[in-house]
Formats: structure tokens, sequence, C-alpha cells
């Protein structure tokens, strides 16, 4: 009876591996695709060029690294988690413990931050609002020259941006509150949020070719004026500078399900709401997000219930290739008899 099963399971595979390869070449798809049911990897493959101005560029595989944009939430809500756990941290600490001088911190608190109910001004979304008129045009001049900004540039000018909305009155997606946490994880534990990163949470995963350096990719994407550039380093610290594969972002599907980053508890505190939990989208069993940078676009989903991993990192921007969209496809596919 094992045997006819297993069969089934095989063909059932088999179909879904032809069709999802078809739709993947039909649509001009370029990036790395991974599909997987707990230990087991479906499909995984990788399509087009790593830069497609390259006349001898090398062709994307499951090693090559993207910008994985909003998905990195998920890793700074973990690392935030870590430290809950060892009671260096209160998911209820207010943020004036942080940042004293903050005219607003004894009303905002970490657990508004992880779950987007804080009311602060996106600066990503809203650097129109958040920023200062002038500040904000040299920076745009800036970015697509990719020059760096100053250091700290986004603290600067948080003390002044209004709020949005009073604190825990409503939720609002704002890059702002995951750049904080990074911020309150390197107070934490007194050092780089990004070696915090590397040693707690990427060795842990053995996620290799991880790293979180301005513009480290082996994958370079274009807009539709042929510009390459890329959300400004210290800009998405903590909220989008992650840079990773599909292989790596698989290792920490799994290591996250299994326990093994934060534990069961802390899991469960992460995913207990009816929407946006810490770093994630819940619906059901399942977690997921988007992550959408100036040229590339990203979607990582896991389902508790069916271990199913679906994880797509395409270097085009959203406008030409909606990774969402594929992955929702391929998960339908999935599912389909």
């Amino acid at each position: 009876n094992n045997i006819s099963e297993n069969s089934i399971q095989n063909e059932k595979y088999e179909k879904f591996c032809t069709q999802t390869d078809e739709y993947l070449l039909d649509t001009n798809f370029s990036g790395s695709i991974l599909v997987a049911k707990g230990d087991e990897i479906v499909f995984a493959k990788g399509y087009g060029v790593c830069d497609k101005n390259l006349p001898d560029s090398q062709p994307i595989t499951l090693n090559t690294t993207f910008e994985i944009g909003s998905v990195s939430k998920q890793i700074t809500a973990a690392a935030v988690m870590q430290l809950v756990q060892k009671k260096k941290l209160s998911l209820d600490d207010r943020i004036s413990k942080f940042f004293p001088e903050y005219v607003h911190g004894d009303k905002i608190s970490v657990r508004m931050l992880l779950n987007m109910r804080s009311g602060l001004t996106d600066h990503i979304n809203g650097a129109d609002e958040f920023l200062h008129q002038e500040v904000f045009a040299t920076n745009q001049k800036k970015q697509i020259a990719n020059e760096p900004f100053e250091e700290n540039f986004v603290l600067k000018y948080f003390y002044d941006a209004p709020l949005l909305a009073n604190p825990n009155s409503t939720y609002f997606y704002c890059n702002t509150n995951y750049y904080l946490l990074a911020k309150i994880v390197e107070i934490v534990t007194k050092q780089p949020y990004h070696e915090y990163l590397q040693k707690h949470i990427f060795e842990k995963c053995k996620m290799t070719n991880t790293n979180t350096d301005f513009q480290n990719t082996t994958a370079k994407g274009y807009d539709f004026r042929n510009r390459y550039y890329s959300l400004p380093h210290d800009f998405a610290t903590g909220c989008g500078d992650i840079n990773s594969t599909v292989i790596d972002l698989y290792k920490w599907n799994m290591q996250l399900a299994k326990g093994k980053i934060i534990n069961k508890k802390s899991l469960k505190q992460m995913l207990d709401t009816e929407a946006y939990g810490f770093g994630v989208y819940v619906k059901e069993d399942k977690i997921f997000h988007s992550g959408i940078t100036n040229v590339f676009n990203s979607y990582n989903l896991y389902s508790f219930k069916n271990q199913l991993s679906i994880i797509v990192l395409a270097n085009k921007p959203i406008a030409q290739c909606n990774a969402t969209f594929v992955a929702n496809r391929l998960e339908k596919m999935f599912y389909e008899d």
C-alpha cells in the first residue's frame, strides 16, 4: 500500500514540476524558485542570467544571491525574540528606554513595533513626510547614484518625524518599526546588528550565502530605465537589508518551524495574530511575506500544516515580474489533483 501511495505522490510531483517549468519558461521568469515539502525539495531551479547587461553573464542557480527586501523582517523579529527569551528585552518595554529623547517614546512598546501598531511614519514608503523636503530631494538623487547616506541618518530624522496615528490605535505597515528594532538589538547586545545576525541566525541555520552587505548579490536587476540601484545601506537596516538565496531561505524556514531559532513558545507569540504577526503575515496555518526593493522582488511562504515552503526570488522589478503572483500560482498548482 505504501508503495502505491508513494508512486501516486511521485507522479503528482512530476506533473507539478513539468507544469511549473513550463509556466516559468512561458512567462520569461528570471530568478530562483524552490518548492519543498518538509525535508524533501520537490522543485528547485534557476532561470535567466545574473546580469542581463553582461554578454557572458553566469546563469542563475540555487545559490545565486538576491536582495530579499522585506522578507528580512521575519529574521529581525526572530532576533528580537531571542533576546526576549534571554530576558534581555521585554515585549512591553517602552522605546523611551532605548531612545530617551524621543517625545512619544513612552507610548510605544517593542510589541507595537513588531506588529506594526506604533503609529510611526514610514521612512521608506513615506519618505516625503518623514524627511524635510530638501533632504528628501537630495536623497532621491543619492539613492539612484548608489551613494551612501550618512550613518544613523534615519535616527537623526526619526526624532522630528510626525506620528501618522496614535500608538496602538491601528495596524499600519511601516518599515521604520523594523529599523528601530534592529537598532534596539544593537543597543541591547552592544554589537553591530549585522554581526548579531551572522552569529545567532545565519551561522545557526547554515545560511552560508546570506549577507547584509550593500549590493553584495550575485544577481543584478534593472529598472525600466536600465538603472541598477538598491536601498541605501543603513536606510534599510532591519527592514530590508538582507541578501540571500532560495536554499538559505529554505534552511531558515525549516529551522524556524522546528523551533531551532527561537523556542516554540516564542514562535507561538510571533504568530499569535489575526493578520500581521512579528515580521510575517499570518493566514490559517501559513506565514508569508513579500519583499520589494528597487530592482528585485521576492516571496517566502511556509505552511505549518503541510510543511510546505515556496520561495521565489526575482532579479526584476515588481512591475516586470511579481514574485507574489508567481508563488500563489505555484501553490495553487501544487494542490491541484
